[in-house]
């Protein structure tokens, strides 16, 4: 009796480290178990999630400069987050190697898209296998649901694809081979559930092929189709002698393909630096991103606008200014000073914009309005010749190392009337070396009417003793997960969610998604094992 009451006592406390109640009270932890990896191998994205449990999927990359993953896994972890079962897809079609393009839940199923250049007839075909949800293997039966002319394997376009707010639609993006002193070619197409083809459609754009591109696409639930370009004025760089080269503007086919409509899209006093759009439940077109007074790339303010695509009305058209702190919160003492001379004096050229913030995500709310959310990205690129080192030619070496960095957020709320309601800063500095930003970044969770960011952090940050934001640089040293609560009137809440030293993992945001009203699954990686973990959000 007294063993297993032991025994028992050990298996609660295993519990109690598992899953937790964190010290905010407002969210609970529960991590799954450690898992082994296959060598070489990343899990790359969490695709779906139901009452089995979590689908996942799993790559493998060779060094021999492929272009894509050499190998395909599936996954399937119980809601405990215990590996169930994980397959290697066979990537074959007619005994020659098949590409990898996507796996996509759709209308209640799961499809693999694959493609296969075939180099006789130069063109490049895209299938649709289903895959079985309990043995995780695809339908030995391919469908060919896109094609595209292709000159050879290392010119052969991309694939790419929207689903429709009520997913009852599907968009497949076929974007032909870059060609030089011509025009802008690609081909789109709609699929219904059952994956039958509803329309399709060859568009050559009225511009040379380099200076446009194809920045998004939707798909409305009647299966009209947008798309979002931007199109270079001179060349096909974004920026000429320091001013920026670029104009947006949407295209618009109806559900036939038949009917095309251009919207230019321009703000009167200010040059449009980044925008995005979503298909509102209504049909209209939803705009908002960030502006510039210099007509350069960076960000003064945010900006929102509806459109109708029925009446080509533009309304609830509004602009609002980012405040001084928030435009020079990154900035020192002695560039804050000048910032704000130029303020005083009405030196436009001088005053304080955002530079490199991208905009992530487009976020409409059932009263009509929106939120906005844009993070700081840049890739700093540093030369070094090492004279003391020696290559096999007998010189110094010479050293190329990329430094990726995600910084601060902005969120912006936009009322049902096109007001800016307000726009709060989230700090954040994140700075890792020759990794692509493997742990950087953030996962976001919207829970009624707040919205939850995670990060990687430094615990310094969290230690009153000075001002300094302290960044993380991909080491778990000082490393913990940071949780970032925005509240309904945009006031900011930041705590510790777990110190990342504890257990040697690191926090992969973006892998981690949400995948249920008040639920994430967050993934955490070091080496060659990994966890899988749910967080609730409890109030």
């Amino acid at each position: 009796m007294r063993i297993s009451f032991l025994i028992l006592l050990f298996i609660l406390g295993i519990f109690t480290l598992l899953s937790a109640q964190l010290p905010d009270g407002k969210t609970r932890l529960t991590w799954g178990q450690k898992i082994s990896e296959p060598s070489k191998t990343y899990l790359s994205k969490i695709i779906t999630s139901n009452e089995t449990g979590i689908y996942a999927l799993r790559e493998k990359t060779t060094q021999q400069g492929f272009d894509g993953p050499s190998k395909i896994y599936l996954e399937h972890y119980t809601p405990q987050m215990k590996m169930r079962k994980s397959v290697k897809l066979d990537m074959k079609y007619n005994k020659k190697r098949v590409e990898f393009e996507s796996i996509i839940p759709f209308g209640g199923k799961m499809y693999l898209f694959t493609s296969f250049n075939n180099e006789a007839k130069k063109i490049n075909y895209l299938f649709a296998q289903e895959v079985d949800y309990r043995r995780l293997t695809p339908s030995r039966k391919l469908k060919k649901v896109a094609e595209n002319p292709t000159k050879n394997r290392a010119a052969e376009g991309y694939f790419d694809f929207s689903i429709s707010k009520d997913s009852s639609k599907l968009l497949i993006y076929n974007q032909n081979p870059e060609r030089r002193k011509t025009q802008e070619t690609f081909s789109i197409y709609v699929y219904d559930q059952d994956m039958t083809l509803l329309w399709e459609k060859e568009i050559t754009l009225p511009y040379p092929d380099q200076n446009v591109n194809i920045e998004s696409f939707e798909v409305d639930n009647d299966g009209n189709v947008y798309l979002l370009n931007t199109v270079f004025d001179k060349g096909s760089k974004e920026v000429k002698r320091g001013k920026a080269n670029y104009r947006y503007s949407i295209l618009a086919y109806s559900a036939t393909g038949e009917k095309f409509v251009e919207y230019p899209l321009e703000l009167e006093d200010y040059f449009i630096s980044d925008l995005t759009f979503k298909i509102a439940n209504d049909g209209h077109l939803v705009f908002a991103g960030f502006y510039s007074q210099k007509g350069t790339a960076s960000a003064r303010g945010t900006y929102f606008f509806r459109i109708d695509p029925v009446t080509k009305e533009v309304y609830a058209n509004n602009t609002k200014e980012f405040d001084f702190d928030l435009l020079t919160a990154d900035l020192s003492n002695r560039k804050r000073t000048k910032a704000a001379e130029a303020e005083e004096k009405g030196e436009v050229k001088k005053q304080a914009e955002l530079r490199s913030f991208s905009l992530d995500h487009l976020i409409l709310r059932n009263d009509g309005g929106a939120v906005l959310v844009g993070e700081q990205y840049f890739v700093d690129i540093v030369n070094q010749f090492d004279n003391f080192g020696v290559n096999r030619f007998g010189g110094g070496i010479n050293q190329t190392d990329y430094y990726y960095n995600y910084n601060d957020l902005i969120v912006a709320n936009i009322k049902p009337n096109g007001e800016i309601d307000w726009a709060t800063r989230i700090p954040k500095a994140q700075e890792t070396r020759n990794d692509g930003g493997y742990f950087s970044s953030y996962a976001m969770s919207i829970v009624r009417d707040k919205l939850f960011f995670i990060f990687n952090d430094d615990s310094r940050n969290y230690d009153n003793s000075d001002d300094k934001l302290y960044g993380f640089t991909g080491s778990t040293r000082r490393t913990l997960i940071s949780l970032a609560q925005i509240n309904r009137d945009g006031s900011l809440e930041m705590s510790p969610l777990i110190n990342n030293e504890q257990d040697n993992l690191l926090f992969r945001p973006k892998v981690s998604r949400q995948t249920g009203k008040r639920e994430m699954i967050l993934f955490g990686e070091r080496g060659k094992k990994f966890k899988l973990a749910t967080l609730q959000f409890l109030e």
